[in-house]
């Protein structure tokens, strides 16, 4: 199966809230790393944190945050990539951004997930 088909298909579970569909395309071991001044940052390991901080970011916007846009993805050896539009309300101001986020796969699974903001400053007002 193609990274982009096994990345989509994540996408696909995980913003139909099909909590337990989308962790069966993760390893045990997943590693989520996001950078930025926010209180999401940082380096995340295993499933429970990784799906914790999906919830959070949820949680943060009431809700709202989702993908509006795929933009591009990409397809590589071990990796899918995926330029996106992103959206999400904080204090009754909706805000768009974009993101680059960088799958890394193993044996079908996505092993690590890193998030390149666009705009790290819009991020850093939604997740402050």
């Amino acid at each position: 199966m193609k990274n982009t088909t096994i990345a989509q298909q994540y996408l696909e579970a995980a913003y139909s809230n099909e909590i337990e569909k989308a962790k069966s395309y993760l390893s045990d071991d997943i590693i989520l790393s996001m950078g930025g001044n926010n209180t999401l940052a940082g380096v995340y390991n295993g499933k429970d944190a990784f799906m914790g901080t999906f919830g959070k970011m949820l949680e943060m916007t009431n809700y709202t945050y989702t993908m509006k846009e795929a933009v591009e993805w990409l397809e590589g050896k071990e990796r899918a990539m995926l330029v996106t539009i992103e959206q999400a309300e904080k204090d009754g101001e909706a805000h768009t951004f974009q993101r680059v986020v960088d799958y890394k796969l193993k044996d079908n699974k996505i092993t690590e997930i890193t998030i390149y903001e666009g705009q790290p400053e819009i991020v850093d007002t939604i997740f402050k």
